[in-house]
């Protein structure tokens, strides 16, 4: 699959779609990865990359409003069935480019979030510049990720992943760009092993529905409540938040 400066590439129905219906009936992992960012969900917020919806009608519920956009054309229809109905909610079919066209140049944000976005992103720091300008003064920018570099395998080329990262290459990219970094954090220690073996030994191109399903019902319930107290060294994502400086 071609790669594209897009948050996604435009395809109707690309294996990314598929990845992301996939997620959606691994319950209790979204409910794990939405607790990670609800305690940084302040305001009104700008969801990038807003997907099929898997998380945009629970940022709704605790945010006084909400904007996301999402460029792919299968991903958007179903952004706005999902969340048609929801009052405090807008969803448009836009990048992160052609912001100024759906939403006011001068407009701010308190709360910018990219779940799962910015490793489809060649060029994420000047996506990450540009975003920053939306954010109020001591707004937040929060970001989770999928970490590991060394855990770069076959899956992630399949679903347009340019990378994988860590603490030390976030803190730089946050720091380049002028942002107080408020909290980094791994999560979900025994994801990133299974990800490891199957990125370097069975080389595979897509996750199951098998593994998916074992992996929600039966790891995570316990792995969630485990890191509660642990915070793993490592982890298959890794929770980035900043903050735009006052001055």
């Amino acid at each position: 699959m071609a790669h594209s400066t897009e948050i996604y590439p435009v395809e109707i129905d690309p294996f990314f779609a598929e990845d992301l219906r996939q997620m959606e009936r691994a319950v209790n992992y979204r409910r794990w990865q939405f607790d990670m960012v609800a305690p940084f969900i302040r305001g009104r917020v700008l969801e990038v990359g807003g997907g099929i919806g898997n998380f945009t009608p629970q940022l709704a519920a605790i945010a006084k409003s909400i904007v996301s956009i999402e460029p792919n054309e299968y991903c958007h229809r179903q952004l706005l069935e999902k969340t048609g109905g929801i009052p405090n909610l807008a969803a448009h079919r836009a990048t992160v480019e052609s912001l100024d066209t759906v939403i006011p140049a001068d407009d701010r944000f308190d709360t910018i979030i990219l779940m799962n976005v910015l490793e489809h992103i060649q060029d994420d720091r000047a996506v990450l510049a540009t975003l920053q300008q939306r954010l109020t003064v001591d707004g937040r920018l929060v970001v989770l990720v999928p970490a590991g570099p060394w855990a770069f395998g076959t899956t992630d080329d399949r679903l347009g992943h340019y990378r994988r990262y860590s603490k030390g290459y976030a803190r730089t990219l946050f720091g380049g760009l002028g942002l107080d970094i408020e909290f980094t954090r791994y999560y979900n220690f025994i994801g990133i092993w299974a990800w490891w073996w199957n990125a370097k030994f069975h080389r595979r191109a897509n996750q199951s529905d098998e593994q998916i399903r074992f992996f929600d019902r039966l790891l995570v319930p316990f792995a969630s409540q485990v890191e509660k107290f642990i915070h793993p060294p490592v982890g298959q994502s890794v929770l980035i938040v900043g903050r735009r400086k006052k001055s």
